[in-house]
């Protein structure tokens, strides 16, 4: 199979870098617009708003799509009136805007020039006499190349635009006192004086705070000035030289309020994302929107996405009952007017361990055996004589060396773009291959999207989104107690190889398997493991915009998800002495799911009096999905090869199960957003959202928003300045709604299947019972949000400051609680009760600079503080049941309690270790007795919380979470000529993890004499007594590590350096002489090193796991080179 699966993986890698090849070749056939056409375009409805010339031509510059050339400076003094154009060309629109002044304007070079007409004749008589010279260079910025920025001489009409690859050409007639002005939307104007110079390497630098740009907030956008709502605008550094397995890791301390945890380091994980918080005990899920559409596809390939917006706040009850975990808006890249433009961008790396554990040699192990055995005055065993079985003493293997490796990443991505006046397009096709650092683990992805509109008619626009996804790969369970892969590798005696002289895979010593616990052979765990989980998805998004009237437009939106999984895992026999399995077996569980969703909406934007600006959006949303499952399993297979890993192979069939899953939410939704002259903000929004989850009675749920902002800055009494350019002040308030917190078929649970007996004989009868109870009044949760937050800007933009401070709510959460005695089922119903609150402060610096004319750079960082609480649950009741989460059933640390945070550690607290008999003499109860009477000198001393004399699970205390209170992100983007450099800083403080390694391989006296951490060599005796290691003793009468107790419990606070990227952008005569655009080379180092307490692998252990780290797969660190060109 393996062999079939190579060959299907060949031929569709050859496929997909056939079709790169195509592409490239097919790009050269599209039309080349130029700016002559786009200004004849017609926009169907175009507003001005009273102010600056120059911010009105930056607004029609992004409406139109066109390149516009003018002296940002000098168009700052003239102002405009507002008024609203219907159905105009752009040249009509242009004329009327300059018609108030002596300014023209002309087309050249594909760009739009805009110039003084009174001083051009003066400036015409003087240069008749003077040289023609020709400028040349290229417009870059941090990330590299700037398509479309504008070059022209100040003063006059002479200017051109950057092309594909950033650079321009300019011909100009000498002067001494010539200036060079550079200009694009977002960035701060440059202007350079000429002099001598010809050839021009120009980076501009990012407006901090780019107030004219458009966010989206869903079913629509906003310009960034006039939101009231707290939405975060992801930065996206570097963004595609890095090399990430899903988008979300993009947003890991990039946005203030967004805290994402990578769940491990195996290829085929996916990390979490928090929005504000936990969300009670239920928690909460972040729903993905894609250009507009709900989204439940496949990964998105990083390399497509343009932009992400995050709604935070009450803002996003604009989606109602899935909204409470917070909205991830992503928007992909777009065809563009002009060229058609060919980037490839290609990386490959290596990744490796970043940490591994010391553990003991072979000889060391044996003598902490010996130890522990004559301590406890048991006999020795004979594994650990030297005298008897020597070969026990000889270390021959580092397990850890030999389960880890360098594994190799792979990413390749191909996008077109271009279009001209009325259609535009964007493809993408992307490949990647990520080999982890454990054996036999990888994870692969295809992807293509593409990406269109055309306008049809004056009044008729349409498009289409269009994307596919095939993911697979081979991920690795390491927590198990008895075969994950790192955890044996811990356990494993050092003094066996891997396989034996004659390639077999060893197993433990037969004469003495006993001593050394019923652990497998790791390297042969991960050999043998096959765990295919093909995935394929596909996105079809079509939509149509209509302009029904000068004020209207109408949106049909209608999306399409098709996907399918196709998971085999095939266990192989094990019969190596240690941990046999003599079965073998296959499961195959498939799936087909299915998501249509159609949306329709109405927008009305209106201009009153100049100073009134509403927008009002309407609309109605269906979506219906579909669900099949079929599992079926079968063992003893006569043939373990890969080509009979098979059904039709196996000798043995269980039941097969299949089942069906439907569901669908019909919603009615509409917002109005108002702002009075920029100044005075308000945006009221509301939807009812129904879904067939619950019974009729409760179907239809209402949410709302309000919020509303004041900026200072743009009152009559502030004198404008060059220190405080920007001052809003912002709050809201709303209700969201947590669909996802209901359990399946919880109204109405299906009846089982069951054996009963009848009769005078006891005839067995098949049959279907009830076996839990149904709760037909069940609802889904939901959460109150209320925001205060502020945005600054400082010194010309350069300083942007963010902060907000929140308090989320959330009401009716599910817990399912036991069932009366006298039921006659096993579980008990669902029901609503409860109320948690997360709370928190969020702030988002960012600084952009210039030193020289060279030197370019920006500083970043984004802080949140968050502190959760679970309020109450239902009367009578206190605490959540969370038994079942434990360590080898020993272990149970965590609780979630009323008054503390969700999911907390509880544990008994320790005061160090007893040094002698005399303390623990004097350690007694108000009877005299003592406390702990098992107790011996180098034995733990447990504080007695309850006061009762006795130590038991009564003396827990709650001493930490594992969810981060503090979360933080740095990050430095730098630039000088043609070298550009990334350095990205991601931390957390203030959480706590579970070291339950100290369990398995730090105690003597488990049973199971497996390998330890070295550790252990710390331990307690009479001549090293500063330690927090207890004796070493084969039996823990004293609970030193039966008892659940703060020892386990460590630092999970950690600063890691991210991602640093150094890139060089070859000098544009060397690429010109090529006749290609910008080519940029570029090195990429990915989680270079951690600063951290935490004595494990790695502190991101992941909340999935509750910050219990058993031996989970760690983070890598990983280095890639990459070449980046444009053509």
């Amino acid at each position: 199979m393996q062999k079939n699966n190579l060959q299907f993986s060949l031929r569709l890698r050859s496929a997909f870098f056939a079709g790169l090849a195509l592409l490239v070749l097919a790009s050269t056939a599209f039309a080349v617009p130029s700016s002559a056409q786009a200004l004849q375009k017609i926009l169907q409805r175009f507003q001005v708003q009273q102010g600056s010339l120059s911010s009105a031509l930056k607004q029609l510059e992004s409406k139109a799509q066109i390149s516009l050339a003018y002296d940002e400076a000098a168009l700052q003094k003239i102002q405009v009136r507002a008024n609203t154009y219907q159905k105009k060309t752009v040249i009509n629109i242009l004329q009327d805007l300059l018609s108030q002044s002596s300014l023209k304007f002309e087309e050249k070079y594909n760009t739009v020039l805009i110039y003084d007409s009174a001083a051009i004749a003066t400036m015409n008589t003087i240069q008749q006499a003077e040289e023609k010279i020709t400028l040349t260079g290229a417009v870059s910025d941090k990330n590299g190349p700037l398509i479309g920025a504008t070059v022209m001489i100040k003063g006059t009409s002479n200017g051109t635009g950057t092309d594909a690859s950033g650079q321009f050409k300019l011909s100009v007639t000498g002067s001494n006192d010539m200036v060079l002005v550079v200009s694009m939307i977002g960035f701060k104007t440059q202007e350079i004086p000429v002099a001598n110079q010809r050839n021009f390497q120009i980076v501009l630098v990012e407006n901090s705070m780019n107030l004219n740009q458009l966010v989206v907030v869903g079913y629509g956008t906003q310009r960034k000035a006039t939101v009231s709502g707290a939405v975060a605008d992801v930065k996206l550094d570097k963004l595609t030289s890095r090399s990430l397995n899903n988008p979300a890791e993009a947003l890991q301390g990039k946005a203030p309020g967004v805290i994402v945890q990578n769940n491990g380091g195996d290829p085929t994980s996916n990390p979490t994302v928090y929005i504000r918080g936990m969300g009670g005990i239920n928690g909460e899920q972040a729903l993905y929107i894609v250009d507009g559409s709900i989204y439940t596809g496949g990964p998105i390939n990083p390399n497509d996405i343009e932009s992400i917006n995050v709604l935070k706040d009450a803002a996003a009850a604009i989606y109602g009952a899935r909204a409470s975990g917070g909205v991830i808006l992503i928007t992909t890249k777009k065809g563009k007017e002009g060229t058609a433009t060919v980037t490839l961008d290609a990386k490959t790396g290596w990744q490796f361990a970043a940490k591994k554990l010391d553990l003991l040699n072979a000889k060391q192990f044996a003598d902490v055996e010996n130890t522990a055995y004559a301590a406890a005055g048991t006999q020795l065993a004979d594994a650990f004589d030297a005298t008897r079985y020597p070969d026990g003493q000889i270390t021959r293997t580092d397990w850890q060396d030999e389960i880890f490796r360098t594994g190799k990443i792979q990413d390749y991505n191909v996008g077109v773009k271009g279009g001209n006046e009325k259609n535009r397009y964007y493809m993408g096709f992307g490949y990647r291959r990520n080999e982890g650092i454990l054996l036999n683990t990888h994870a692969e992805r295809y992807t293509f999207r593409m990406n269109s509109d055309a306008q049809i008619k004056p009044w008729l626009k349409i498009g289409e989104n269009l994307s596919f996804t095939y993911t697979n790969g081979n991920g690795a369970n390491t927590t198990s107690p008895y075969t994950g892969a790192i955890f044996t590798a811990l356990g494993y005696p050092r003094h066996i190889t891997p396989r034996t002289p004659t390639g077999a895979f060893s197993g433990m010593p037969i004469d003495y398997a006993g001593s050394y616990g019923d652990l497998a052979n790791p390297v042969a765990i991960l050999t043998r493991m096959d765990n295919k989980t093909p995935e394929t998805a596909i996105v079809i998004n079509p939509y149509a915009e209509l302009s029904l009237t000068k004020d209207l437009a109408f949106r049909s939106n209608f999306s399409f998800t098709k996907s399918f999984s196709d998971q085999k895992n095939f266990t192989t026999r094990a019969l190596e002495i240690g941990k046999i399995n003599t079965s073998n077996g296959l499961t195959e569980n498939t799936g087909n799911y299915t998501n249509l969703l159609a949306e329709q909406t109405l927008t009305y934007t209106k201009q009153l009096a100049g100073v009134h600006n509403i927008t009002a959006v309407a609309g109605y949303s269906y979506q219906h999905e579909d669900e099949t499952y079929l599992s079926i399993s079968a063992s003893n297979f006569g043939d373990e090869r890969d080509v009979y890993r098979y059904f039709d192979n196996a000798a043995t069939w269980a039941k097969p199960s299949s089942g069906r899953a439907q569901k669908a939410m019909v919603s009615y939704f509409g917002r109005v957003n108002y702002d009075y002259k920029n100044r005075y903000l308000l945006t009221l929004l509301g939807r009812r959202d129904g879904s067939s989850l619950v019974g009729l009675e409760n179907h239809f749920e209402n949410y709302y928003s309000v919020s509303g902002g004041w900026v200072l800055t743009e009152e009559d009494f502030y004198q404008k300045n060059d220190i405080l350019n920007f001052m809003k002040f912002r709050a809201s308030y709303g209700l969201l709604g947590n669909l996802g917190s209901l359990p399946a078929n919880a109204i109405n649970i299906n009846l089982k299947s069951v054996n009963i007996y009848t009769g005078a004989n006891g005839n067995q009868t098949t049959g279907l019972a009830e076996d839990a109870l149904s709760n037909p009044n069940l609802k889904w949760a939901n959460s109150r949000q209320i925001n205060f937050g502020t945005d600054l800007a400082f010194f010309k933009n350069s300083l942007s400051i963010t902060a907000d401070y929140f308090i989320k709510t959330t009401e009716n959460m599910i817990l399912q609680v036991d069932p009366p005695s006298t039921a006659g089922v096993s579980a008990g119903m669902f029901k609503n009760m409860g109320e948690a609150r997360d709370a928190g402060i969020e702030l988002g610096i960012d600084y952009n600079g210039r030193i020289g004319k060279d030197f370019t750079f920006s500083i970043g960082a984004t802080a949140t503080h968050i502190k959760n609480e679970l309020v109450e649950l239902e009367e009578g009741r206190n605490e959540v049941v969370t038994s079942n989460i434990n360590i080898r059933s020993t272990l149970t640390p965590i609780v979630t309690r009323v008054g503390h945070q969700v999911y907390a550690y509880n544990v008994i607290r320790t005061d160090g270790i007893f040094q002698t008999q005399e303390e623990i003499n004097k350690y007694v109860n108000k009877d005299g007795s003592l406390i702990q009477p098992e107790a011996k000198p180098g034995d733990r001393k447990f504080i007695d919380k309850d006061g009762n004399g006795v130590i038991n699970n009564n003396d827990r205390e709650i001493v930490g979470t594992p969810f981060p209170g503090f979360t933080y992100g740095l990050s430095l983007n730098a630039s000088y000529k043609g070298f550009d450099l990334n350095v990205f800083g991601q931390g957390v403080q203030g959480n706590k993890l579970f070291n339950a390694l100290k369990y398995t391989n730090m105690n003597p006296s488990i049973g199971t004499n497996y390998n330890m951490l070295s550790g252990i060599l710390n331990a307690w005796t009479p001549q090293n007594t500063n330690t927090d290691v207890t004796r070493i003793i084969s039996t823990d009468k004293n609970g030193n590590y039966g008892n659940t107790s703060d020892w386990y419990i460590e630092n999970g606070s950690y600063l890691r350096i991210r991602n640093i990227t150094l890139g060089y952008t070859l000098p544009t005569n060397l690429t010109n002489q090529a006749h290609i655009g910008a080519v940029r080379l570029y090195v990429t180092a990915t989680n270079l090193f951690t600063i951290t307490k935490y004595t494990g692998y790695d502190p991101e252990v992941g909340m999935d796991e509750l910050g219990i780290d058993k031996g989970r797969y760690p983070q890598a660190k990983n280095v890639l080179i990459g070449l980046n060109v444009n053509f």
